[in-house]
């Protein structure tokens, strides 16, 4: 399968991401009762577009993989009509599932991590103003960043996972099910990704729904 055009997929995305940190900001002004105006959060809208705009290529590849490698969908066997019509294709259940597990396990492990290292670093180095000194003392940079990751991994690592595993699994597998191109799939993935980007950004703030836990 050919690898779907990256630039117009990712700038799809940083949209999207910057929709739901804003809908994620909305509702936690309306929640802590606090004006709009103070609870608009510049910083947090750019850090979850730079996460995008980096995330997305490499996930867009890993969907391709997956779809080059356990296709959703067979011919059917050819028959003995001679007319024009182009063999139907069938899905591959068997496919399909395996895609789904992967996509659930490795691929979600993955992105997961990279969340919260990422979350991580970008607290330690702009939220705290610790940029300047990777240029100074890049020993002590990386080793705070290198704590910061390691304690968010240890503490948002399952917790995001178990919440992930209640939402994206149905999406996946309806999009591997029932959309026949990456392209497309980044689409449906990038709406749905709206409802799960307000839980991110709410995640990341310190303030998420009862979804965490159960």
């Amino acid at each position: 399968m050919a690898t779907p055009p990256l630039l117009p997929i990712t700038i799809q995305a940083v949209v999207m991401s910057v929709v739901s940190s804003l809908i994620a900001q909305l509702l936690a002004a309306y929640q802590n009762k606090t004006p709009l105006a103070s609870a608009f959060d510049v910083e947090a809208i750019i850090k979850f577009v730079v996460f995008a705009f980096v995330m997305t290529p490499p996930n867009v590849l890993w969907q391709t993989f997956l779809e080059s490698s356990l296709p959703g969908s067979r011919k059917a066997p050819a028959s003995n009509d001679k007319s024009d019509k182009l063999p139907k294709e069938s899905l591959n259940i068997k496919n399909t599932i395996a895609k789904t597990l992967l996509d659930q396990s490795l691929g979600s492990s993955v992105n997961t991590f990279l969340f919260c290292s990422f979350m991580a670093a970008w607290d330690v180095l702009v939220t705290q103003g610790q940029f300047s000194a990777t240029a100074t003392a890049p020993a002590t940079a990386a080793s705070l960043v290198g704590t910061a990751v390691v304690n968010r991994v240890r503490t948002d690592f399952v917790p995001f996972m178990k919440a992930g595993w209640r939402f994206w699994p149905w999406v996946s597998l309806g999009n591997f099910a029932l959309v026949p191109d990456v392209a497309t799939r980044n689409l449906v993935g990038g709406l749905a990704g709206i409802v799960w980007g307000v839980y991110v950004n709410l995640f990341a703030a310190g303030s998420p729904p009862a979804l965490k836990e159960e």
